[in-house]
């Protein structure tokens, strides 16, 4: 026998000024279970509907909602319910286990002590904004950071749009960075003739890596993904990236595009690989135990001391990485080709749309930066005071004395 289905009504009070209408429910408990709960939902306030006939029509549209299901089990869950029940559990399973860590730490750390209680179906842009605006007084964190917050804030509710758990417009994407939080920190890059000071006071093993970096434009992982049937003479493929005990495949499939490899890199990889007793298969960096090597660590012991010890600063690995990109736009190399050899997918990264760009123009703009390379090294002696401090980056726009020099010694 069919069980028949009950309509409620729901019951019409008045409260705070305001209209509100009580009924049942069945929210999904945080461990899965579901149970009957009453609950409220204030309609309107009286001063908008000053008679009960006049907020009559509110009521039954709400409660059409309510019975006709349209207001499920998931709609009725608080914040930290759906984060914790659902999107971390997807994120865990569908993202990069980096990108799950720092979610959930972005989660922990900003966002579920403000707005965990509130329900999901209720969240609005002034929730968003409010606590945008109290992380920015509380830590002082730059611009750059609060947008990430917002960032996964808005991911967590175009997921629980994607779970029927949330209807209508992202109410995160109107949400406002302060403009009282810091400015974003300026990054820097590495010119050819630093590369060059860091790799010659490098022992091999950081030299290798340190060279894979600025001359092929790496990233991080990347460095700690590669394995010797990823290198040839000619070039590198990029098959992986590392992030702890984790190996994925790169981030994007612009970032599998293999690269070309100039002589001074291939140099110094096979001498690297000559000392290592000619390794045809494993892992390409490592301390001699197999395992791929901890990158920050080895920044840590060894390349940031180095530099350092040379009069320069250390800007990470991701100096080397920028490196490579201001030293080929400076030596006239476009950014499609540009964009290519770092394998950016997206336009925000290289100003514009990811676009293949031919093979001979890679090949030929990174055999100008070996001809600048081996400039550079047979006119060591010669160069220009100061040279090495004219600037950090070569910006187009903004040459300066060791860009124009450079501009020079190739053409």
């Amino acid at each position: 026998m069919t069980k028949s289905v009950r309509y409620q009504k729901g019951q019409l009070y008045p409260e705070h000024s305001a209209w509100f209408v009580r009924y049942r429910e069945r929210p999904r408990q945080q461990e899965g279970s579901i149970k009957n709960e009453r609950r409220s939902k204030r309609l309107g306030s009286m001063q908008d509907y000053p008679t009960k006939s006049e907020i009559e029509p509110v009521r039954i549209a709400f409660m059409q909602k309510v019975n006709s299901g349209q207001v499920t089990a998931d709609e009725c869950m608080t914040v930290l319910e759906f984060v914790e029940a659902v999107y971390l559990p997807w994120a865990q399973t569908e993202l990069r286990a980096s990108t799950h860590k720092g979610y959930r730490e972005i989660w922990e750390n900003h966002m579920s002590g403000r707005v965990g209680q509130i329900r999901v179906r209720e969240f609005r842009t002034v929730h968003a904004s409010r606590m945008l605006r109290a992380i920015a007084g509380e830590h002082n964190l730059r611009k750059s950071s609060l947008q990430h917050i917002k960032s996964v804030l808005s991911g967590i509710f175009t997921h629980a749009k994607n779970e029927g758990a949330f209807d209508g417009a992202n109410p995160v994407q109107g949400a406002l960075i302060p403009n009282s939080a810091r400015e974003s920190g300026e990054t820097y890059a590495y010119n050819l003739a630093q590369i060059l000071r860091i790799l010659n006071v490098l022992p091999l093993l950081p030299q290798a890596v340190v060279a894979t970096a600025s001359l092929a434009g790496l990233r991080e992982g990347e460095l700690r993904g590669l394995e010797w049937p990823d290198y040839t003479v000619e070039q590198l493929s990029v098959n992986r990236s590392a992030w702890r005990e984790f190996v994925n495949k790169p981030k994007t499939r612009a970032s599998r595009q293999p690269l070309p490899v100039i002589p001074k890199l291939a140099t110094i990889l096979d001498a690297y690989r000559a000392s290592m007793h000619h390794p045809s298969t494993g892992v390409m960096f490592h301390h001699g135990n197999g395992e791929r090597m901890d990158m920050d660590k080895l920044a840590q012991r060894v390349i940031r001391p180095a530099v350092q010890a040379i009069g320069l600063q250390w800007y990470g690995w991701h100096g080397f990485r920028r490196g490579i990109a201001s030293n080929l736009y400076a030596l006239g190399a476009n950014e499609k080709t540009v964009q290519r050899i770092l394998r950016h997918a997206h336009p925000h990264v290289t100003k514009e749309r990811y676009i293949k760009a031919f093979d001979a123009a890679v090949i030929e703009a990174m055999g100008r930066l070996q001809a600048t390379v081996e400039v550079l090294e047979s006119v060591s002696s010669n160069r220009p005071a100061g040279a090495d401090k004219a600037h950090a980056k070569l910006l187009i726009e903004n040459r300066g004395e060791m860009a124009e020099w450079l501009k020079a010694a190739v053409c």
